[in-house]
């Protein structure tokens, strides 16, 4: 293990992530204006060729099969609400309006009314009914009726009183010669049908008419008869007396009971009272004190008052004479309040007796009028019962004779409502006319639809062959692995646009280009994420060969380097080693191999190959067994370097050819990764961060190499920015 401080618990646990991410199914993401932007030709050209191909094909279904299309238009009316209505008003809802427009489009679309209609001669003559003719060469109308139901349009237009009727075929005189007939025979059946409801109507009314009048006579009978045999005279006069008679006893009784209550309030009000139950009222108090003796003592009072308040202002409130007085005036008050509740008992005596007696008066009368008013009522239930039959009878000839007249106007209305031409509820508004232009088809809807339908296939495999490319290409490819952050994106040596030699050292040899730049940006998060979890020791790994890893390790190393550290780059890709190379050293000098086997020490290997930049390679060809990268001399070799160098960064071989990143993940403190763009798969990318994230090293992210023309061109310009600015 290093000798560096051990980083916080935290970050040695490995991150958590959804199910399924060792597999790298994570979902990829598009940008469509970026693919647009990238195939924004092929796009065009697409639109050209639409446009080519809807103008053939409108030159083509011009010639095979054109249409022409016509309709006729119905007006809904709204019924005169009254016979001398001069302008209708149409109160219907939109609702209504609507739901009759599509019942009477249903009605003219069906098949009777169809076959009638077709059957005129007419229609025969067109050239649309020779399709329909049997081996005698008979026009058919069943057949085409068969036709007519499928191709007809019938329906309400939205916010109006019209439906209308169309149809569409390949002849222009043909569309007038079908459409009005089938309208002329659908208003012909519609004036049939409202004659036959009109007959209807007017019989069920004339029926109902003298049904009435033959009640009317048998009542009159009845209403004779009846009067006659009681000898009921003058109705009105009699039941008008006893009316007043039974009103007069009732208001007397309605007064008796009323002074009684009132009488047998104030008697228990009294009681309560004389009891104690109950407070005197004020009135009961003045009245007791307006009493001649409680007067005379008021007066004692008040002069034993004002005397005692004498004695207190001329000797003091403790003077023997000012208590003396005081007593005197509580003793006259004490005296003044018994003669109140003895003069208070008397009158509430008095008044008790008082209210009984009008109780008891007030009772016998009550019942002297009770009785009177039961006679009467005997008397007056008799005449009612004989007075109400008569009145049922006449009520009920009454309400005949009105609705007898109800009855005649009702036939009147139904008779001038059959005159008047506007009472037909719907009207042929615009008879069909001979079409001048095509139907299908049109220019305006041909051009355009080419144009889609090809702009749509090209824009479609464009954005499936984008959907099923897995590669890694764009920025955008890796935001959706999860535990993986972004770190930075490396361009390809030909962006450059101050075209570096090469990029194993750009970063010192050609510091002021975009290259080097770029570098400098992932080393700044790379080395502050370390510092911030006091990481040492780092390995860099990609999925597949050729990625990038060692010059990324190398610029990483001259970018730390810049800043005041001291790093240490270590080659322990055994089976391809570039990083002496690389740095200037020798390929097969003594180096990582040697010292793991055991055949060299820790100084030997290190060789400075720049301003605080130490490098050791592979080591010799013999030395290097990939096995010995996971024994404790690697741990070994890792603690010395850990406590002699600021950073030391490892340059790994790619994970499709070796397990060695894993192996070491669990020795380093940290991991980093980087993906050629157009190369890597996003799945072995996920596959790496899984593995990494489950390994004792903190993933600190992923580097995006050579995004050659990334998102058209968008990152070239700011390329091309970047140098400017640098002064390049």
């Amino acid at each position: 293990m290093t000798a560096a401080p051990s980083r916080p618990p935290q970050s040695r646990q490995p991150a958590s992530r959804p199910r399924g991410s060792q597999s790298g199914a994570a979902a990829p993401r598009i940008d469509p204006v970026r693919i647009l932007r990238q195939n924004v030709w092929p796009l065009v050209g697409a639109i050209f060729a639409g446009l080519a191909l809807g103008a053939a094909a409108q030159l083509v279904c011009a010639a095979v099969y054109p249409l022409y299309w016509g309709n006729v238009l119905f007006e809904l009316r709204a019924p005169p609400e009254e016979v001398g209505d001069v302008i209708l008003k149409d109160d219907r809802t939109e609702e209504a309006v609507e739901r009759l427009g599509q019942t009477e489009a249903a009605r003219i679309l069906s098949r009777q009314l169809l076959e009638k209609a077709v059957s005129n001669r007419d229609v025969e003559q067109t050239v649309w009914s020779q399709s329909y003719r049997d081996e005698n060469g008979v026009f058919v109308p069943a057949d085409a009726v068969d036709d007519l139901e499928d191709e007809l349009s019938a329906g309400h237009k939205r916010r109006t009183a019209y439906f209308e009727l169309s149809w569409s075929t390949h002849v222009a005189a043909d569309v007038p010669v079908v459409l009005n007939r089938i309208a002329e025979t659908y208003t012909t059946e519609e004036a049939r049908r409202e004659e036959e409801r009109f007959v209807r109507n007017r019989s069920a009314f004339t029926k109902q008419l003298k049904s009435m009048e033959t009640e009317l006579v048998d009542l009159d009978t009845q209403i004779a008869t009846f009067i006659s045999s009681r000898s009921m005279t003058s109705l009105n006069d009699e039941r008008n007396d006893m009316l007043l008679v039974l009103e007069d006893l009732a208001r007397q009784i309605n007064e008796s009971k009323s002074f009684l209550t009132l009488s047998e309030t104030r008697r228990q009000q009294t009681h309560d009272k004389m009891d104690g139950r109950l407070e005197p009222s004020a009135d009961d108090i003045r009245l007791a004190e307006g009493d001649l003796q409680v007067q005379d003592i008021m007066q004692s009072v008040n002069v034993t008052g004002i005397g005692a308040e004498s004695a207190k202002r001329k000797f003091g409130d403790n003077h023997p004479a000012a208590i003396d007085a005081s007593r005197q005036y509580a003793a006259a008050l004490q005296e003044k309040d018994a003669l109140v509740r003895r003069v208070l008992q008397r009158n509430l005596a008095a008044d008790f007796k008082e209210f009984s007696d009008q109780s008891e008066s007030y009772t016998s009368l009550l019942e002297k009028f009770q009785t009177e008013f039961t006679a009467q009522q005997a008397r007056m239930k008799d005449f009612a019962a004989a007075l109400s039959a008569v009145k049922q009878l006449q009520d009920r000839r009454e309400r005949l004779v009105e609705q007898r007249a109800k009855q005649i106007e009702i036939i009147g209305s139904i008779d001038q409502l059959k005159a008047r031409e506007d009472a037909r509820r719907v009207t042929i508004s615009q008879s069909a006319v001979t079409p001048r232009l095509l139907a299908f088809p049109k220019w305006k809807l041909m051009l355009p639809l080419g144009a889609a339908v090809a702009l749509g296939a090209v824009a479609g495999f464009i954005f499936l062959r984008e959907f099923l490319d897995q590669r890694v290409r764009y920025a955008s490819d890796l935001q959706g692995i999860p535990n993986l952050r972004l770190l930075g994106m490396v361009p390809d040596l030909s962006e450059d646009p101050l075209s570096p030699e090469k990029v194993e050292r750009v970063v010192f040899d050609s510091p002021r280009s975009v290259l080097a730049e770029s570098y400098r940006q992932i080393a700044g998060q790379v080395f502050q994420q370390m510092d911030a979890s006091r990481l040492k020791t780092m390995l860099c790994m990609s999925g597949l060969p050729e990625a990038g890893t060692t010059c990324l390790v190398t610029n990483l190393a001259e970018s730390a380097a810049a800043a005041g550290r001291k790093i240490l780059v270590v080659d322990a890709n055994f089976r391809r080693s570039h990083l002496a190379s690389a740095t200037g050293l020798e390929p097969d000098a003594v180096g990582l191999g040697d010292f793991l086997k055991g055949a060299a020490s820790f100084d030997a290997l290190v060789h400075e190959v720049g301003d605080r930049v130490s490098c050791v390679g592979a080591g010799t060809p013999d030395s290097r067994i990939f096995e010995l990268l996971g024994t404790a001399q690697m741990d070994a070799f890792l603690t010395e370097a850990a406590a002699k160098f600021d950073f030391v960064l490892l340059d790994l071989p790619p994970a499709v050819v070796a397990a060695d990143g894993v192996i070491l993940a669990n020795r380093v403190d940290a991991a980093l990764i980087v993906a050629r763009a157009f190369q890597e798969q996003r799945g072995l990318v996920a596959r790496m961060a899984a593995q990494l994230s489950d390994s004792r090293a903190q993933l600190l992210g992923v580097v995006l190499s050579r995004p050659i023309n990334t998102a058209g061109g968008y990152f070239k310009k700011n390329f091309e920015t970047m140098a400017k600015y640098g002064g390049g």
